[in-house]
């Protein structure tokens, strides 16, 4: 799938923060989603979509520390005394990539990306996604990932 210019609709998230460096990630691949997937569970949510991590003060170095938001958009009673868990991602206009493979090509892929962002003179917001549309830890090249760079 070749590059595309959308917009990302608008959803209501469950989500977790963590501070992270990008050498930090795998320490949270599986372990908070199954977090946020028991309190789906407890409180009768429906799962609208796949999870998305959401990335924050990122500068591509390997040592810098970051935001990173792992959500998973839900549908349902949100109960008040959780509110903080969840949110709502306003609609944002991204430069979009389906990227398969495993995760380690994913850096390969941002840099076509951003050479794409240079060359088409596209101004960013700050806004960088993921969103996991196939997992499969056993064979990774079969993964299929979501790019989004968040754009003015």
């Amino acid at each position: 799938m070749a590059m595309i210019i959308r917009t990302h609709p608008s959803m209501t998230v469950l989500y977790s923060t963590r501070q992270a460096t990008f050498k930090d990630l795998p320490a949270f691949s599986g372990t908070v989603i199954r977090e946020l997937y028991r309190y789906v569970a407890d409180l009768d949510l429906l799962v609208c979509g796949p999870q998305y991590w959401f990335y924050h003060g990122v500068d591509g170095k390997p040592d810098t520390r970051f935001t990173l938001e792992i959500a998973l958009p839900v549908q349902g009673k949100i109960p008040t005394a959780l509110l903080p868990y969840f949110k709502q991602i306003p609609a944002f206009r991204c430069l979009a990539y389906r990227y398969e493979g495993p995760w380690e090509g994913l850096a390969g892929a941002y840099r076509e990306m951003m050479q794409y962002i240079e060359d088409n003179q596209l101004k960013m917001n700050g806004v960088y996604a993921e969103s996991f549309l196939h997992i499969d830890l056993d064979h990774p090249a079969s993964q299929i990932t979501e790019i989004q760079i968040g754009l003015i």
